[in-house]
């Protein structure tokens, strides 16, 4: 269910977009898309085949680079992003 409601919000090309705006490395590119998916730490280590802690580090370095505290925080800048730039996302 999260992956339709993601493929709704987001299409291959505002994510490929976003991805380039933001500047993330590829993993960080993915945990984020993990995290619009609603999944957790446990849930995102499971699907990329990697340990929780290194999870926990990507996300503090994508937090910190982005200037963010939290999942919530990323979310709404996420979309702020796309609301901002919407010649870029659209």
């Amino acid at each position: 269910m999260a992956a339709t409601i993601h493929a709704e919000l987001l299409s291959e090309q505002e994510w490929s977009q976003l991805k380039q705006h933001l500047g993330l490395p590829p993993r960080q590119a993915e945990i984020t898309r993990h995290i619009l998916h609603g999944e957790s730490d446990k849930q995102i280590a499971r699907e990329l085949g990697i340990s929780l802690p290194t999870v926990r580090t990507h996300t503090s370095r994508l937090f910190r680079k982005l200037g963010l505290s939290d999942r919530v925080e990323l979310i709404l800048y996420v979309f702020t992003c796309m609301r901002a730039h919407p010649e870029i996302y659209s």
